[in-house]
Protein backbone atom coordinates (compact mmCIF):
# COMPACT_ATOMS: atom_id res chain seq x y z
CA UNK A 1 0.00 0.00 0.00
CA UNK A 2 1.28 3.45 -0.91
CA UNK A 3 1.93 6.01 1.84
CA UNK A 4 -0.83 8.62 2.22
CA UNK A 5 0.51 12.17 1.84
CA UNK A 6 -1.65 15.21 2.54
CA UNK A 7 -0.72 18.04 0.17
CA UNK A 8 -1.70 21.52 1.32
CA UNK A 9 -1.94 23.56 -1.87
CA UNK A 10 -4.46 26.21 -2.88
CA UNK A 11 -3.70 25.78 -6.59
CA UNK A 12 -5.30 22.62 -8.00
CA UNK A 13 -2.94 22.75 -11.00
CA UNK A 14 0.11 22.60 -8.75
CA UNK A 15 -1.44 19.68 -6.86
CA UNK A 16 -2.18 17.90 -10.16
CA UNK A 17 1.46 18.23 -11.22
CA UNK A 18 2.66 16.81 -7.89
CA UNK A 19 0.13 13.99 -8.10
CA UNK A 20 1.18 13.12 -11.65
CA UNK A 21 4.89 13.09 -10.69
CA UNK A 22 4.52 11.18 -7.39
CA UNK A 23 1.52 8.85 -7.89
CA UNK A 24 3.66 5.80 -8.60
CA UNK A 25 5.03 5.89 -5.04
CA UNK A 26 2.50 7.88 -2.98
CA UNK A 27 -1.24 8.38 -2.61
CA UNK A 28 -1.66 12.17 -2.53
CA UNK A 29 -4.69 13.78 -0.90
CA UNK A 30 -5.49 17.42 -1.69
CA UNK A 31 -6.24 20.01 0.99
CA UNK A 32 -6.98 23.40 -0.62
CA UNK A 33 -6.49 25.36 2.61
CA UNK A 34 -4.84 25.15 6.01
CA UNK A 35 -8.21 24.66 7.71
CA UNK A 36 -9.09 21.83 5.34
CA UNK A 37 -5.72 20.27 6.14
CA UNK A 38 -6.29 20.51 9.91
CA UNK A 39 -9.72 18.92 9.52
CA UNK A 40 -8.33 16.11 7.37
CA UNK A 41 -5.47 15.48 9.83
CA UNK A 42 -7.89 15.21 12.73
CA UNK A 43 -10.09 12.69 10.89
CA UNK A 44 -7.74 10.56 8.80
CA UNK A 45 -4.37 8.88 9.20
CA UNK A 46 -1.60 10.31 7.00
CA UNK A 47 2.00 9.24 6.61
CA UNK A 48 3.23 12.77 5.84
CA UNK A 49 2.12 16.31 5.07
CA UNK A 50 3.55 18.44 2.28
CA UNK A 51 3.10 22.22 2.33
CA UNK A 52 4.67 25.44 1.11
CA UNK A 53 6.78 27.52 3.48
CA UNK A 54 6.57 31.00 2.09
CA UNK A 55 4.60 33.26 4.45
CA UNK A 56 3.49 33.66 8.07
CA UNK A 57 0.29 31.58 7.69
CA UNK A 58 2.33 28.69 6.25
CA UNK A 59 4.76 28.77 9.19
CA UNK A 60 1.82 28.93 11.62
CA UNK A 61 0.30 25.88 9.91
CA UNK A 62 3.59 23.97 10.15
CA UNK A 63 3.87 24.84 13.84
CA UNK A 64 0.29 23.83 14.64
CA UNK A 65 0.37 20.65 12.55
CA UNK A 66 3.65 19.44 14.03
CA UNK A 67 2.56 20.16 17.60
CA UNK A 68 -0.97 18.70 17.32
CA UNK A 69 0.14 15.68 15.23
CA UNK A 70 3.76 14.99 16.21
CA UNK A 71 3.74 11.51 14.64
CA UNK A 72 3.03 12.94 11.17
CA UNK A 73 6.13 14.39 9.51
CA UNK A 74 5.67 17.77 7.82
CA UNK A 75 7.74 18.47 4.71
CA UNK A 76 8.02 22.09 3.58
CA UNK A 77 8.71 23.47 0.12
CA UNK A 78 10.71 26.69 0.35
CA UNK A 79 12.13 28.99 -2.31
CA UNK A 80 14.99 30.21 -0.15
CA UNK A 81 17.15 28.56 2.47
CA UNK A 82 16.05 31.08 5.11
CA UNK A 83 12.43 29.95 4.58
CA UNK A 84 13.46 26.30 4.82
CA UNK A 85 15.33 26.99 8.04
CA UNK A 86 12.33 28.88 9.42
CA UNK A 87 10.06 25.96 8.47
CA UNK A 88 12.37 23.58 10.34
CA UNK A 89 12.35 25.90 13.35
CA UNK A 90 8.54 25.93 13.15
CA UNK A 91 8.43 22.14 13.35
CA UNK A 92 8.92 20.82 9.81
CA UNK A 93 10.72 17.50 9.71
CA UNK A 94 12.57 18.47 6.55
CA UNK A 95 12.30 20.82 3.58
CA UNK A 96 13.04 20.84 -0.13
CA UNK A 97 13.80 23.79 -2.34
CA UNK A 98 11.59 25.24 -5.03
CA UNK A 99 11.37 24.77 -7.92
CA UNK A 100 10.74 21.21 -6.84
CA UNK A 101 13.03 18.40 -7.90
CA UNK A 102 10.49 15.57 -7.68
CA UNK A 103 13.15 12.85 -7.38
CA UNK A 104 14.57 14.64 -4.33
CA UNK A 105 11.08 15.22 -2.90
CA UNK A 106 10.21 11.52 -3.31
CA UNK A 107 13.46 10.54 -1.56
CA UNK A 108 12.73 12.90 1.35
CA UNK A 109 9.16 11.61 1.63
CA UNK A 110 10.38 8.00 1.57
CA UNK A 111 12.90 8.73 4.32
CA UNK A 112 10.53 10.56 6.66
CA UNK A 113 7.70 8.06 6.16
CA UNK A 114 9.95 5.07 6.95
CA UNK A 115 11.43 6.88 9.96
CA UNK A 116 7.98 7.86 11.28
CA UNK A 117 6.67 4.30 10.84
CA UNK A 118 9.59 2.98 12.88
CA UNK A 119 8.73 5.37 15.71
CA UNK A 120 4.97 4.79 15.84
CA UNK A 121 2.79 2.45 13.77
CA UNK A 122 0.14 4.13 11.63
CA UNK A 123 -3.53 3.63 12.31
CA UNK A 124 -5.11 1.80 9.41
CA UNK A 125 -8.19 3.24 7.78
CA UNK A 126 -11.08 0.91 7.00
CA UNK A 127 -13.88 2.79 5.30
CA UNK A 128 -14.64 5.69 7.62
CA UNK A 129 -13.08 4.06 10.68
CA UNK A 130 -9.50 4.05 11.93
CA UNK A 131 -8.29 0.78 13.45
CA UNK A 132 -5.09 0.29 15.43
CA UNK A 133 -2.85 -2.42 13.98
CA UNK A 134 -2.98 -5.79 15.77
Amino acid sequence: MKPDVLVVESDISAFAIADRRLRDRFHLVWAPSYEAAHTAMSRLAFDAVLTRADDDPSFAFISRASSEHPAIPVIAIAQWEVQGDRAAASGATDWVSAPVNFHRLAAVLDFVVVNAQRQSPKLETHGHFMVAPA
